[in-house]
């Protein structure tokens, strides 16, 4: 909003955050703020000088020389300082690579706690420090993760692996993390499950892939109606590259019939690729499998959007 007086133009006054507050030259005050904080052991004090240390390093001010500090700052039973610690470390641990090592003994430490979310988010946080050197010591407690009794933890461990894979492949392949991940597509847990696959399809991306085999499948598709519905979007995408034998071609889409009436498209349409792939050499049920999706399809057109519309009468066309 402007304002002009004879002919001056005016400018509303801005109104002050908590991101424009404070100054540059101010990262030394903050240390010894946090410092006397600490030395108190004055809970509201820490998270306040916490919060103003994260609001430095978003608007991209070096506040790297806290790193010891921050990680004094990690011994509290606040969920919401740890985070911000966590995401602290995670940002500067490469800067403070012989510091770093403590970061990973503070976070070793929380991997130990008796509550699940601190486990969690300590292993997620360990994962993503991004220093090969320190690898050797993360890589027990992501194995301890993945048979964790919580499913946030052994869901973040899955992803962990494949944080870790991309920094060093041969810890994952030698530790025989890749056969464990095998083993847990069983997880009780869907989400630990998609978690798993997402995993596995990031480690074997140059080989296509997870494999897939005639118990993985079976396994995947009793569990199906178990997973939300961008959890089956995921799932009918990976069974779409599986080209199973003749006996158990029709048992699959028996199985995926009712999915054609889900009232999401992503899992109707993820359905129909599977019907049209597995029919492919078979012209006379490749025609069953026309007359069979074409209610569905009437069905999403009648109240889908313009933008859906248009993509799947494209698709019809060609």
């Amino acid at each position: 909003y402007q304002r002009r007086v004879r002919g001056t133009r005016f400018m509303d006054k801005p109104r002050r955050s908590f991101f424009t507050e404070y100054k540059k030259g101010e990262v030394n005050d903050l240390k010894n703020l946090l410092q006397e904080a600490l030395n108190q052991r004055d809970e509201e004090k820490q998270r306040n000088g916490v919060k103003k240390v994260i609001a430095f390093m978003t608007l991209g001010i070096d506040v790297s020389p806290l790193f010891a500090d921050m990680i004094m700052a990690t011994n509290t039973r606040d969920l919401v300082q740890k985070k911000l610690v966590y995401l602290y470390l995670c940002t500067y641990a490469e800067r403070n690579k012989d510091l770093s090592l403590l970061a990973v003994n503070t976070l070793q430490k929380d991997c130990r706690d008796s509550s699940p979310m601190v486990r969690g988010l300590s292993l997620r946080s360990m994962c993503s420090l991004r220093i090969p050197e320190l690898l050797e010591h993360v890589l027990p407690y992501l194995k301890s993760g993945l048979v964790d009794i919580a499913p946030y933890v052994r869901k973040t461990a899955a992803l962990g692996c494949a944080k870790i894979y991309k920094l060093m492949p041969e810890i994952i392949q030698d530790a025989g993390i890749i056969n464990k991940l095998y083993e847990m597509l069983r997880d009780k847990d869907c989400t630990v499950v998609i978690n798993v696959i997402h995993t596995l399809n990031e480690i074997l991306a140059d080989e296509g892939g997870m494999a897939l085999n005639q118990n993985i499948v079976e396994h995947l598709m009793t569990k199906l109606k178990n997973f939300d519905e961008w959890g089956q979007c995921m799932l009918l995408e990976l069974l779409s590259k599986y080209q199973p034998p003749e006996d158990m071609l029709f048992s699959i889409m028996n199985t995926l019939d009712d999915r054609l009436r889900s009232s999401n498209s992503g899992v109707v349409f993820g359905t129909i690729n599977i019907f049209m792939k597995y029919t492919q050499n078979d012209s006379e049920l490749h025609q069953q499998v026309y007359e069979r999706i074409r209610d569905p399809i009437l069905t999403i057109l009648s109240g889908a959007g313009p933008e859906l519309t248009y993509v799947l009468l494209k698709h019809i066309k060609l």
